[in-house]
């Protein structure tokens, strides 16, 4: 399985990338035939507060692509949340 990670806005850090790469690695209990990854981490601002969203999107074999976008105040909030709506 590909795994593409990438920060817009956002200097990604290790410890960020390994949670990342843990949490679709629990994916793999439901055996949904992924075939890649693309992570989308873009930090903002608005109006003096800071938030991030966070955009998955996930192909897999002979199914739809599934994209799911989260936006949260915590980027690692954001990851979770949007692995649990996977």
């Amino acid at each position: 399985m590909n795994i593409s990670i990438v920060g817009r806005h956002f200097d990604l850090t290790d410890a960020i990338k390994q949670h990342i790469e843990s949490a679709i690695d629990g994916l793999k209990k439901y055996n949904l035939d992924i075939i890649s990854t693309r992570v989308v981490i873009d930090a903002d601002e608005k109006n003096g507060k800071k938030g991030y969203s966070v955009e998955f999107v996930i192909n897999m074999t002979n199914k739809n692509t599934v994209v799911i976008r989260q936006k949260d105040k915590d980027v690692y909030a954001a990851v979770d949340l949007a692995i649990d709506r996977a």
